[in-house]
């Protein structure tokens, strides 16, 4: 809706806006959603009514406690409630024009709820409503710019709820609580402003607790729901959309004639209007199974869908407490918490002592001067009447004096934190000793509780180091290079570990000239290996080259797997070039293997013309690019 007063945009209808206005006695309150999405007449948009459903009123279809709200009870496993309510909301809808009411866009609107709730289990139920427009009159505002809603039978938004029960006073917790959710679904019929155009969903939180013969309950959740915005100034509250939905109860729950009080406001997350609604009902059973009550109270806010007053009337048949719960059945107290066993005047499920007459101000127990454990507090106020306790703790102990009583206590003999549940964090890392591999110690939790170390400084983690007091290498898992043969050369390096020779023969014997090299992360070799012209036969003059590689592999088991790369110079076709240096370094890694390397450590992989270490301008550089290189792994799985 747009307030005069702060908008400079001209609606549908040139001159007139929609304001929040007054109705009687009524304090300042949404009455209309637009002259509304129509938009300025400048961008020539289509007259009409938006797709929204403006009723906000929704059932309590099991009547647990409320007939509009949630109040933390659910039905019983197997129970059940169908109703059937009328219900008729004055003014929902209309139009003001620079302060002075134009007319209702909807004036009168009546309609039937079907609704049904069932227990699937004592903790969950389901919930069906199903609203159906029975009439809808309203003034014919057309010349205005505003469309005008059908006015006949139509279909509104059927609601699907879901409930789950978490506390239940009714077994014995402080009070009754649940979460749930009521899905609307886009079914009805928009014409007649009953269907948003698309899901609506309202997940909410109930907790009620009786009071003698009284029970108070906090509804409270989120309204969300399609954004519909109806002008672009944005000091206007002509916006509908996601709400904060706030409900209370105040309701009687003595047999017979019941009364409830109800209170229902939302808050909106943008530019909607805020509403509150005050509602007060009575409840009149007709029978065991059968009851009739009515409902009416009035509406105030800037918010489309708030009546000026509403009221409804309806009849409901559910089941019936278990044929058990009645005078002379057989069950146990908390089976039937609406009965008085021991007839002290308190029901079962407030009843502290359900099976012994007791005082209404001791919650149903007899007084008594006994202090069992001696420890000071009389066993009608000690949750721990058998074991001596202390008083903080109502009777009950706390053995390793961390204020958290036994019962409570994970680690009842060692002093600890409340957040783990009185077990200790030594360390304070944020883990619990039990889950601490290094309880003395503090480490981060991807780690378990223990710190990184790098003992010997060398670069690695010990955990990942096999020499973790001394420091080494990398590519010898952290140890300390050796020289067997005391040439100066490490074995790791050492074409011949167990031979003694220069450096510069890579530490074989001077007579024993090395055509390979062992390199960090390949094994270099000093000699082409040759193939016939165009194909990937090896030929003879590269056979004691390849011999070499063979041998320094065999004798080098640290090197964990070698990749055999085929390259060409870019003479020729590109995909012919690739699949002979494809072939060429399989035929290179099958004679390693046929020299006895595992081929489970031998890879080929051919790369054509991709990878030129030359230009391809000369001959020489072609030359050099006809190559084969030798790229060797470590057990750690890096390069070495």
């Amino acid at each position: 809706m747009i307030d005069a007063s702060l908008s400079t945009a001209v609606l549908a209808a040139p001159g007139h806006r929609v304001r929040p206005g007054c109705h009687r006695s009524l304090p300042a309150r949404l009455t209309g959603l637009m002259a509304l999405l129509l938009g300025a007449t400048a961008l020539a948009q289509p007259q009409g009514l938006p797709e929204i459903e403006i009723e906000r009123l929704s059932l309590n279809p099991s009547g647990a406690g409320s007939l509009l709200l949630g109040t933390g009870e659910l039905l019983r496993e197997g129970g059940f409630r169908f109703s059937l309510t009328g219900h008729y909301e004055n003014d929902p809808l209309v139009l003001f024009d620079d302060g002075e009411r134009v007319g209702p866009v909807v004036q009168h609107r009546v309609t039937g709820h079907l609704a049904g709730a069932y227990g699937i289990s004592d903790r969950l139920e389901v919930q069906l409503q199903v609203p159906v427009l029975l009439l809808q009159r309203g003034d014919d505002l057309t010349a205005r710019g505003v469309g005008r809603p059908e006015e006949g039978l139509a279909l509104g938004t059927p609601l699907v709820g879901l409930r789950f029960g978490i506390l239940s006073q009714g077994h014995a917790d402080p009070v009754d609580l649940a979460v749930g959710v009521n899905l609307g679904l886009p079914l009805g019929n928009a014409d007649s402003l009953a269907r948003d155009n698309s899901l609506r969903a309202t997940p909410s939180v109930m907790v009620g607790r009786r009071f003698g013969f009284l029970r108070a309950s906090l509804d409270a959740g989120a309204l969300l729901r399609p954004r519909t915005l109806f002008s672009d100034d944005s000091d206007v509250k002509d916006e509908v959309g996601d709400a904060v939905r706030l409900g209370g109860t105040l309701a009687t729950t003595d047999e017979g004639l019941r009364g409830e009080v109800d209170v229902i406001g939302t808050i909106p997350f943008r530019r909607e209007g805020a509403n509150i609604e005050a509602l007060a009902g009575v409840r009149l059973p007709l029978g065991r199974h059968v009851e009739a009550y009515a409902l009416g109270g009035v509406g105030f806010g800037e918010s489309p869908g708030t009546p000026t007053f509403r009221g409804l009337l309806g009849v409901a048949v559910g089941s019936g407490p278990p044929p058990e719960c009645v005078a002379g059945g057989k069950h146990t107290p908390s089976q039937c918490p609406d009965l008085d066993d021991d007839g002290d005047g308190v029901k079962n499920r407030v009843d502290t002592c359900p099976a012994e007459a007791g005082a209404v101000e001791a919650q149903g127990c007899a007084a008594r001067e006994v202090d069992t454990d001696q420890d000071g507090i009389l066993d009608t106020a000690d949750q721990c009447p058998t074991v001596a306790g202390e008083a903080v703790h109502q009777g009950c102990p706390d053995t390793d004096k961390d204020g958290i009583p036994d019962a409570a206590d994970q680690c009842p003999s060692a002093a600890g934190l409340a957040v783990f549940k009185g077990c200790p964090d030594t360390d304070k890392d944020g883990l619990r000793d039990s889950e601490d591999l290094c309880p003395l110690e503090a480490g981060p939790a991807d780690r378990q509780g223990c710190p990184q170390k790098d003992s010997d400084g060398d670069g690695l983690l010990d955990e990942q180091d096999a020499c973790p007091s001394v420091a080494g290498l990398k590519e010898l898992k952290g140890c300390p290079a050796k020289d067997t043969d005391n040439d100066t050369v490490s074995d790791h390096l050492d074409n011949c570990p167990n031979e003694a020779g220069p450096a510069s023969n890579q530490g074989c014997p001077a007579k024993q000239k090395q055509l390979v090299a062992i390199r960090q992360d390949r094994i270099d070799i000093k000699e082409t290996v040759y193939f016939d012209s165009g194909k990937a036969t090896i030929q003879r003059r590269s056979f004691k080259l390849l011999d070499q590689v063979a041998k320094l592999l065999r004798e080098h088991p640290e090197i964990e797997s070698i990749t055999v790369e085929g390259h060409t110079d870019n003479v020729g076709k590109p995909e012919a070039n690739l699949r002979l240096s494809q072939q060429r370094a399989e035929a290179v890694r099958d004679y390693l293997a046929r020299k006895g390397v595992a081929p489970q450590r031998l890879e080929a992989k051919g790369y054509g013309q991709e990878r030129p270490i030359a230009p391809n301008t000369t001959s020489k550089g072609r030359a050099t690019n006809r190559r084969v290189d030798f790229i060797t792994t470590t057990r750690e799985g890096g390069q070495q």
